[in-house]
């Protein structure tokens, strides 16, 4: 086992931190025109690959005092499954952002939070057990459901608010649904399932005593590697490497790859380092609050402008639930 680096404080506070950031950086996509989404996952990961190995080389005498050939070699059994899924996380992201393009990120979001929360703590649960805390399976549960139950509420009021906006809009956005429908689900089934590469490798890490920072560096070669497969045939069989290398066209795809990186890989290092003190099974589910930072975006950038009263109280319902869960798991963390 890794040892404990944070108080169970300072870890929920770290945790959360990460969830503010993995909640954040996506509404870069709302900005990036007609530039692909792939485009910026491949710089998204290769910026971050770079980041997070360069600093696992600065700081390994500090981090990882036997040396990361030492590290590596000791934990040869784990590195395969950590490598695959950072891999998986880096195509599930792809995946997840297309649909994110297609019908915004507050549906999104819903759409994928249900499956990717029961996914995730399978997987936590399956790789370090259940937590000690008397009574843990059942709390678990109870705060997944209430996770659960206020993304379908916050769906719910996104729902009511497309309703309160003008007759014509409405007609084309159940075209648009009926349309993609189909298409929209499956692929978000999929990348939920590939984004718990996240849990995989993590759990992993964290239960097999990886040092956090090599477990870091060994997801992002993962997510490097397998992104850089994906958008290598994508973009070569649809001819788009003029467009992704931004030739002849502005420079801000690679800004926002380089913010997106930070924020997404930074948090990821954060929720890696708190793990130890709080269980992988918590962390992840301290980590479903980034949906919470979605709703927070989503009325900063007004999409919620001209709702009516009712569909306003169904939203802050569903909010008061993902608070509420927070509340839940903080009485669990500390009640233990």
């Amino acid at each position: 086992m890794n040892p404990i680096y944070f108080s169970a404080g300072s870890a929920v506070f770290l945790t959360l931190l990460a969830a503010a950031m993995w909640g954040s950086w996506m509404q870069i996509v709302k900005h990036l025109g007609d530039y692909p989404v792939s485009g910026l996952s491949l710089f998204l990961y290769t910026f971050a690959f770079i980041f997070v190995w360069g600093l696992t080389f600065a700081l390994s005498a500090l981090l990882i005092p036997e040396g990361i050939k030492e590290a590596v070699k000791a934990n040869l059994n784990i590195i395969p499954k950590i490598l695959i899924g950072g891999g998986m996380m880096s195509l599930g992201m792809a995946v997840s952002l297309e649909v994110l393009g297609r019908i915004g990120l507050l549906l999104s979001a819903t759409l994928s939070g249900a499956f990717g929360s029961i996914l995730g703590i399978i997987t936590s649960i399956a790789e370090e057990g259940i937590p000690e805390t008397p009574g843990a399976l059942t709390l678990v549960i109870i705060i997944t459901f209430v996770f659960i139950l206020a993304g379908f509420v916050c769906s719910l009021a996104s729902i009511m608010r497309d309703h309160d906006r003008t007759e014509d809009k409405v007609k084309v956005n159940k075209s648009v649904k009926s349309q993609v429908s189909v298409s929209v689900v499956l692929l978000s089934a999929l990348g939920t399932f590939l984004m718990n590469g996240w849990s995989i490798g993590t759990a992993a890490g964290t239960a097999g005593g990886v040092p956090p920072i090599l477990t870091a560096a060994l997801m992002v070669t993962g997510s490097f590697l397998g992104i850089a497969l994906f958008c290598g045939i994508k973009h070569t069989v649809r001819q788009e490497w003029k467009t992704v290398l931004c030739i002849g066209r502005p420079k801000k795809p690679f800004v926002f790859s380089l913010i997106a990186a930070f924020c997404h890989y930074g948090g990821n290092i954060l929720s890696i380092y708190s793990m130890p003190a709080l269980s992988a099974t918590l962390s992840f589910l301290f980590g479903r609050t980034l949906n919470i930072w979605t709703y927070f975006w989503g009325f900063y950038y007004k999409e919620f402008s001209g709702s009516k009263k009712r569909t306003y109280a169904v939203l802050f319902s569903g909010i008061a639930l993902f608070f509420l869960g927070l509340g839940l798991l903080g009485l669990f963390s500390y009640g233990g």
